[in-house]
């Protein structure tokens, strides 16, 4: 079984980058989604950052890494 996106960015929470502060937020994000689809993950993410591009960006460039890295 793939890992999820949500067990793969958390490996990145000590990383001084912008996918290691986007790691922490979905640490300590007691409701963010157990689901492993991009489009639920993305909407999640426009929702709790107010459509902020800098969230949203590393959200989908670290997906992209993420299905690379599977």
């Amino acid at each position: 079984m793939p890992i999820t996106f949500r067990a793969w960015i958390l490996k990145f929470i000590d990383v001084d980058l912008p996918i290691g502060d986007l790691a922490n937020d979905i640490r300590q994000d007691k409701y963010f989604p157990k689901d492993n689809k991009r489009e639920v993950l993305y909407e999640y993410l426009v929702s709790k950052s107010q459509n902020d591009r800098n969230v949203l960006n590393t959200f989908t460039d670290a997906w992209d890494y993420y299905l690379k890295s599977r």
